[in-house]
């Protein structure tokens, strides 16, 4: 087992990790307002030019609304457009307390989210979760301009943590992410559950 006090940090992903996301409710949410083929949304938010300038914060939340509107032919206002766009979250409550536990019991390791996300989630977000007020600090990629994986991400998150790789615990659900920070030196383990989190985090003498 390795000693506890070798984690100075743990970065957190947000989607699938601090709170569950189901985009499936875009599809059902939108097909009131034009004609949408099956999975054709769910591929724009997972993988789109425009999606990945929305979350590099190269398109601001005016700009993505208009271009998903013309390129679905979307007849909707803003304020719904949004509030569809933000009602694929719900909260994860194991994984809050096991953030809150944290917090409690082991207050000198730093709490960091590193999330791939835009400025609309992460509004709707920081005003809906307050666990997200429990973190020690955010590095966001709408924010930023770079997206995990580039490596400048991670490494704004451990300058904000003031911890180096070794001694940093990171957990996310994509494995091509959790590769990438291995790369990198950081101790990273694919999210894949509230329970196997806690098995991940008492590796290293976090009982939580």
């Amino acid at each position: 087992m390795t000693d506890q006090r070798s984690i100075k940090a743990i970065f957190f992903d947000l989607g699938n990790v601090i709170v569950r996301v189901d985009p499936v409710m875009l599809e059902g949410g939108y097909a009131a307002y034009g004609r949408i083929r099956e999975g054709q949304i769910i591929d724009y938010f997972m993988d789109s030019d425009n999606m990945n300038r929305y979350m590099e914060g190269k398109l601001t939340s005016s700009q993505f609304y208009s271009r998903t509107r013309r390129l679905f032919k979307l007849d909707i206002r803003f304020h719904e457009f949004y509030r569809i766009w933000n009602s694929i979250f719900a909260p994860y409550p194991e994984v809050e307390e096991i953030i809150r536990t944290i917090r409690r019991d082991y207050p000198e390791i730093k709490m960091i989210l590193v999330s791939n996300t835009n400025e609309s989630h992460y509004e709707f977000l920081r005003d809906t979760y307050n666990i997200l007020d429990v973190l020690d600090g955010c590095v966001v990629s709408h924010e930023g301009g770079k997206q995990k994986p580039h490596p400048a991400i991670f490494n704004e998150a451990l300058a904000l943590a003031g911890s180096i790789p070794r001694n940093t615990f990171y957990t996310d659900d994509r494995p091509e992410l959790i590769s990438a920070a291995r790369v990198m030196g950081i101790r990273a383990f694919q999210f894949v559950g509230h329970e196997q989190l806690r098995d991940q985090l008492a590796q290293f003498g976090i009982r939580v």
